[in-house]
């Protein structure tokens, strides 16, 4: 009988880990959104501020599931939080990017007129490794022979499947070079907005289930049971 109830007091006490204040948990989504919101704008307003943008977004996803981690009182809630907060923060960088050169690009037809690949090995000293970077240039011509000045830039090992020097491809070029030049049909506003909506939805189901734990753990405290 001892064994059995000093189970129970253990799965008492791993219940009543963590915050017993709803407000955490909805002060905690608020900042979610709003971060969400302010990753959005920035994205959209300064398309070319890219890394920026990501770095952001970083941020919030970091001080999300590190709120999420110590109000709920377990390791497991990185788990359930992260991967739709990250989801969520995706579609916001895509969406904003995108949505930006949609409005602002020109439609253009393009020759690619040089692919160069420049490869960089990249060294971290914790834990001590080494990697390797690619970035493919793509510099583009309109097809009257005139240079287009922003060049397409892609980073990872293998570049663009679909095309490579001398073909013709249809790109989206922004007359005041804010936003960086991309391939027309990598631009796919519905594709960002169901990332983002997706990513949006899980999430807020997340914060609910979450402070309706919280919530009963208010309810269990010793505090409200005296005042019963």
């Amino acid at each position: 009988m001892r064994g059995k109830w000093g189970d129970g007091g253990k799965s008492e006490r791993r219940w009543n880990k963590g915050s017993r204040n709803p407000l955490t948990i909805i002060i905690t989504g608020a900042v979610f959104f709003v971060g969400t919101g302010a990753v959005f704008t920035i994205g959209y307003l300064y398309p070319d501020q890219l890394l920026f943008t990501i770095i952001l977004g970083c941020f919030v996803f970091l001080g999300v599931t590190l709120a999420m981690r110590r109000f709920m009182g377990h390791t497991p809630a990185y788990w359930y939080t992260g991967p739709f907060v990250a989801i969520a923060l995706i579609g916001t960088v895509m969406l904003g990017e995108d949505l930006a050169l949609s409005q602002a690009g020109e439609l253009t037809e393009v020759v690619v007129a040089d692919h160069k690949v420049e490869q960089k090995t990249v060294h971290s000293s914790n834990p001590p490794r080494s990697r390797q970077v690619y970035v493919h240039t793509y510099s583009l011509e309109r097809t009257d022979g005139t240079p287009v000045a922003e060049p397409l830039i892609y980073r990872g090992q293998d570049g663009y499947d679909d095309f490579d020097e001398g073909d013709t491809i249809s790109v989206l070029i922004d007359p005041e070079r804010k936003a960086p030049t991309k391939p027309a049909e990598d631009v796919d506003l519905p594709a960002d907005i169901g990332i983002l909506v997706t990513g949006l939805v899980t999430s807020g189901i997340v914060f609910l289930i979450c402070l309706i734990v919280v919530l009963l753990r208010w309810t269990r405290s010793p505090s409200q049971q005296h005042v019963r």
